[in-house]
């Protein structure tokens, strides 16, 4: 009898863990699975009635159109490959709940929201300058370059309710005679702001107060002609595409980048966007003249070398990028034949699964 008790026991005791080991590993899949999945925005910069369009990213990285929502401004439409001659015009944060989309075409910032998987309008304000072309975010704080006029960055908050404010002194123009102003990007810390300026081949640095104001610009020579993307490697290595065709790397010391690798050439044209993986060993660039994508390897001193030239041969003029938040997918505005190219990311190389249309004209994507 005890035995038996024993035994009933045991078998119990087995059961209940089996069904708690698959419920377990039945939580663990459905959230490596949702994971996989996400959302993609693409900007069409329609010259009247600019919009984002939003995409639900499946688990083998394909596209599905949910819907489109439109800015509330206007952008500059169909311009060439290059429309607006800039990085992050189209900016996710908050946890991929909030957009920030710049209206080239009437001087406005637009926000939008994602609330239970859809997305929608939130308000529309002056950008501050004449033609915004790249947008920056850190927490509530949001920075925009007005690349033509008088260029300069101006400085907002974003409150809860998705409205932007103006801060107090926050408008500062870029040095005298700067020209082809092309992406701004905050530091990790949030403690500084980086400016390319293709033009006049420097990176500003821009020194950031707890009140949010952006002090005078520090200039620097890029290490390689015409830098254009910013992005960020770990310990907030700086990383900046060229379109000489070539990247480099940078540690920061307060006001100044100290060059870790300077001007490593990919052997392309018109190396202008730039996307760096989740961890943060990889980086691909859109090469638009030559209509392909290059990649990088960078090691855990932010060091760059080129891994592959041509990792991706699509043609046409590629432009904008981003990764999916796994860095699985990579994600390729086309804007003169108005598409989304779509690659699968296997370690330095990228196999093309698919596209999506887009207008002709697009400019500014953000993947998670």
């Amino acid at each position: 009898m005890h035995s038996k008790a024993l035994s009933r026991r045991w078998l119990t005791a087995l059961t209940a863990a089996s069904a708690l080991f698959i419920a377990l590993h039945s939580v663990s899949a459905a959230a490596e699975d949702s994971g996989r999945t996400g959302f993609v925005y693409v900007m069409t910069n329609k010259n009247t009635g600019n919009s984002v369009i939003q995409y639900r990213r499946s688990g083998n990285g394909s596209l599905t159109w949910l819907n489109e929502v439109t800015t509330g401004g206007n952008g500059t439409g169909a311009n060439g490959a290059d429309p607006l001659g800039s990085q992050n015009s189209l900016v996710l944060g908050g946890e991929g709940k909030i957009l920030l989309a710049a209206n080239a075409g009437s001087n406005e910032i637009s926000v939008l929201d994602v609330i239970n998987g859809r997305l929608v309008w939130r308000s529309k304000s002056p950008s501050g300058g004449t033609f915004p072309n790249s947008v920056a975010l850190f927490d509530d704080l949001v920075y925009v370059l007005n690349a033509q006029g008088t260029p300069n960055i101006a400085g907002f908050r974003l409150d809860t309710n998705g409205a932007l404010h103006a801060i107090p002194n926050a408008t500062v123009n870029l040095p005298s005679g700067s020209t082809g102003a092309n992406d701004i990007r905050f530091t990790p810390d949030g403690g500084h702001l980086l400016v390319t300026v293709s033009g006049t081949n420097e990176i500003l640095l821009f020194d950031v107060g707890d009140d949010g104001v952006a002090g005078v610009p520090v200039a620097q020579p890029s290490a390689g002609a015409s830098p254009f993307g910013i992005a960020f490697g770990h310990d907030g290595v700086v990383i900046v595409s060229e379109a000489a065709g070539s990247a480099s790397s940078y540690r920061q010391s307060d006001d100044t980048l100290d060059v870790i690798s300077g001007a490593v050439t990919d052997t392309q044209r018109a190396s202008c966007w730039i996307s760096v993986t989740k961890s943060a060993r990889l980086a691909y660039v859109s090469n638009t003249g030559s209509g392909t994508i290059s990649s990088f390897q960078i090691s855990g001193k932010g060091e760059l070398s080129l891994l592959n030239a041509v990792a991706a041969n699509p043609g046409g003029a590629p432009i904008d990028s981003s990764l999916s938040r796994d860095s699985r997918f990579l994600y390729v505005v086309e804007s003169a034949q108005g598409k989304t190219l779509i690659f699968r990311n296997n370690d330095s190389t990228l196999s093309p699964i698919g596209t999506v249309s887009v207008p002709v004209g697009s400019q500014g994507i953000a993947a998670q």
